[in-house]
């Protein structure tokens, strides 16, 4: 039995179904990831702000790996109790992007650790952060998810190759919050507000 050819009609429709499949999976309320790392992370470096400045005890720098602890756990209680969705090839594409780059930037942390190039950690950190929601973006179709976080990439990047060092240390940390409000927290609002239009209007329209 051969398969079914697609007129050209048939075959925007389904790159249009799938990718409106891939943005409903994305959200799920409470649930949404972006929402769920980029508050995480705007508390635990606020956290590492207030102590650093409040006791001037660089130790507090070791709140940092509270990100990937209190995020994944997180991640492990809300997704055990959402009813799986159907993955479809775009959505394992998306978990394969921030699989290499959650990846790419705990490696980047430890290699930034041990050659004692403390400075380079909030940059790389950044610009990773910002470059997935950016592909994000161009693969659900979402001009937000790339206008937003090109803040951070633009930052990590000045602070990286420019500036390197020369910014002071309590700035960069409050720089950084800004980082993830823009790369992760609004694409996460964004995302929860086109959920709650789509369940209005049955469906998704391209912002």
């Amino acid at each position: 039995m051969k398969d079914k050819e697609l007129n050209e009609k048939e075959s925007l429709e389904l790159i249009a179904r799938m990718i409106r499949n891939t943005r409903r999976n994305l959200d799920t309320g409470s649930g949404n990831v972006f929402l769920v790392w980029g508050y995480v992370g705007v508390l635990v470096t606020l956290a590492v702000w207030a102590g650093v400045t409040f006791t001037g005890n660089p130790v507090w720098m070791w709140g940092f790996w509270g990100i990937p602890v209190v995020g994944y756990l997180l991640m492990f209680l809300l997704l055990r109790k959402r009813q799986k969705p159907v993955k479809f090839y775009l959505d394992k594409i998306l978990e394969r992007v921030w699989g290499v780059f959650g990846m790419v930037c705990m490696m980047g942390v430890l290699a930034a650790t041990d050659a004692g190039r403390y400075e380079t950690i909030l940059p790389l950190c950044a610009i990773f952060f910002s470059l997935g929601s950016i592909i994000t973006g161009c693969i659900i179709r979402y001009t937000t998810f790339f206008i937003f976080p090109l803040f951070g990439f633009l930052w990590g990047l000045k602070n990286l190759l420019y500036t390197w060092g020369e910014v002071p240390f309590l700035s960069s940390l409050l720089w950084f919050v800004g980082v993830l409000v823009f790369s992760l927290i609004i694409p996460g609002h964004i995302l929860n507000y086109k959920a709650r239009k789509e369940n209005r209007n049955g469906e998704w329209g391209e912002v």
